[in-house]
């Protein structure tokens, strides 16, 4: 295999998953691609286990849950950086023990004699057949890595996580939030597809909804002149993918027993085949109205075959639908967002292809201008984005490399009301709108407005989002029934609401209508102090303001 001197620097993006992990590159056609391993898996589980002198991992690992349950590792992930106490009252039962190892979270394995292994050598072995099985596709060595986090983990988690990586010889060149990510990727494909000096995704709000296996996160991010800012997250535990594995699981073997007698649940064996089973079912049931649910020698020998259709999912399921709608409306609230205020929904994780799911939440956001997105795959979407940003920063130098490494997306201050002017019309035009992070400096030019102006008065105000509906007619199908109206909501406007300053720019140079060009630059601090400055752009000199009221 080539060094990684011999040619160009060979950069992949890496998520690694509570239950499984993606590889992504960017191909000759400068798209991002989700590679396979050598089992031909995409979505490669994140597993470990142990099995006489051998070390396995990914879909190998998981087939060792039938029979060598107690040295598979599974759920390792969100582990790692943590003690021992912190994490005992969520291992899994079942699977490979977790024991306390000098105060770390490490488990205990029968791998020649008897073995204890920490969160962070687990990751290390897992990330390393990861760069093994990116190395044997692209057929040379991988030089660095730009890698996915939750946005829950702590600085330790980050740090630990790091280190793992680098010991599984992946240089890291950057972290950076999954939701973020996922954004990055859009913002990425989109930018191909139009003009860059002309980008209406400059300022923008979004939600990342992932559904990802283990839990539903709702990430609120601000998109402020390509500066993604994450408002907050609200995370739903049990809520992911597996909690609707579990309801099909439950009613496939409710029908195992009324056929054969035979109860499984206290089976493990039994249930991690049927777990297996219906994984693929609720897969099938995104894309067909049935499916069926077959696993061979379930239990005593007994072979099972079932089949469900989507509407009967759709009604066993309809709890969790609603459950996941709440921890959405409650990430909306802590914002103090509106629906009818989001430009667009990013949908996440596999989970996230359910149809009834998706119809759910295109009727929350009803608003006809909110983008709801699932153009790309949502189990690889958050790799493409650290495919993307590998890309990116590939081109800067190791110093700029090495500055960027524990730069990622953070919960920052940010404006909760805009900040603009009042036109003569009495129009608000916003200068920088609410969510904006903080601290924020924006300049704006104006213009005087007849010859030899020697005064401009301008107001700079706070406003306030007003929430508007498009009352249409309702169409009937049958003629019989009357006509009605139906109110549609529209994205919300802004109003004056607070005045902040009234300025007076005196002693302007004499100039022409129109000709004298000033830069008005207002910029409000970490603490929501403003500072507003003014100067003449031909001769950069500054002009002096009166501040009349300034009330901020």
């Amino acid at each position: 295999m080539p060094s990684a001197t011999d040619s160009k620097p060979v950069i992949i993006g890496l998520r690694i998953g509570q239950s499984y992990s993606s590889i992504a590159i960017i191909n000759k056609d400068g798209r991002a691609d989700c590679i396979a391993n050598e089992d031909g898996e995409r979505q490669i589980p994140t597993m470990v286990a142990f099995s006489g002198e051998e070390e396995l991992t990914g879909t190998q690992a998981r087939v060792q849950l039938l029979g060598n349950a107690k040295n598979t590792i599974t759920q390792f992930r969100n582990f790692i950086g943590k003690s021992y106490e912190e994490c005992k009252s969520m291992a899994n039962v079942g699977t490979a023990q977790l024991v306390d190892k000098d105060g770390q979270a490490a488990y205990k394995v029968e791998f020649k004699g008897e073995t204890i292994v920490t969160v962070q050598e687990v990751c290390t072995k897992y990330i390393t057949s990861l760069r093994e099985s990116a190395e044997n596709f692209l057929g040379q060595a991988v030089t660095g890595t730009v890698l996915a986090i939750p946005t829950y983990f702590t600085e330790e988690q980050k740090d630990s996580l790091k280190i793992a990586t680098e010991k599984a010889g992946l240089r890291v060149l950057q972290l950076i939030n999954e939701p973020s990510a996922a954004a990055l990727a859009y913002e990425f494909a989109d930018s191909r597809q139009k003009s860059m000096t002309v980008n209406k995704y400059d300022d923008r709000i979004d939600v990342i909804v992932d559904l990802g296996s283990d839990s539903l996160d709702v990430s609120v991010m601000s998109v402020r002149s390509g500066m993604y800012t994450i408002l907050g997250t609200t995370h739903g535990p049990d809520l992911g993918g597996a909690a609707f594995d579990e309801l099909l699981a439950k009613h496939f073997a409710s029908e195992f027993k009324r056929k054969t007698k035979i109860d499984i649940m206290d089976n493990k064996r039994a249930l991690v085949k049927l777990r297996n089973a219906v994984e693929i079912t609720k897969k099938t049931l995104s894309s067909n109205s049935t499916a069926p649910c077959s696993v061979e020698s379930l239990a005593e020998g007994i072979d099972f075959h079932g089949n469900i259709n989507r509407t009967r999912f759709e009604i066993m399921a309809n709890k969790l639908f609603s459950q996941n709608l709440e921890i959405i409306s409650e990430a909306l609230k802590k914002n103090g967002l509106e629906p009818q205020s989001i430009d667009e929904v990013i949908l996440v994780g596999g989970a996230s292809r359910i149809p009834k799911l998706q119809s759910k939440i295109r009727e929350m956001f009803v608003n006809p201008s909110t983008l709801i997105r699932q153009d790309f795959e949502p189990e690889e979407v958050v790799a493409y984005g650290c495919a993307f940003q590998g890309s990116l920063i590939s081109i800067f130098s190791d110093k700029l490399i090495n500055d960027s490494i524990n730069s990622t997306t953070t919960f920052t201050p940010h404006m909760l009301k805009s900040i603009g002017i009042v036109n003569a019309k009495q129009e608000f035009i916003t200068l920088i709108p609410e969510n904006t992070p903080l601290p924020v400096r924006r300049n704006f030019i104006f213009s005087n407005y007849s010859e030899n102006q020697k005064e401009i008065y301008i107001t700079i105000w706070e406003g306030i989002q007003k929430h508007q509906e498009e009352i249409v007619k309702e169409e009937r199908n049958d003629e019989k029934e009357e006509e009605g109206e139906i109110k549609i909501p529209q994205r919300p406007i802004n109003l004056p609401d607070k005045l902040l300053a009234e300025m007076v720019l005196k002693n302007l140079p004499e100039k022409k209508a129109n000709e004298l060009k000033i830069d008005i630059i207002i910029e409000v601090n970490i603490d929501n102090k403003c500072t507003i400055t003014a100067k003449e752009t031909t001769t950069d000199r500054k002009l002096e303001i009166e501040i009349k009221d300034n009330t901020k």
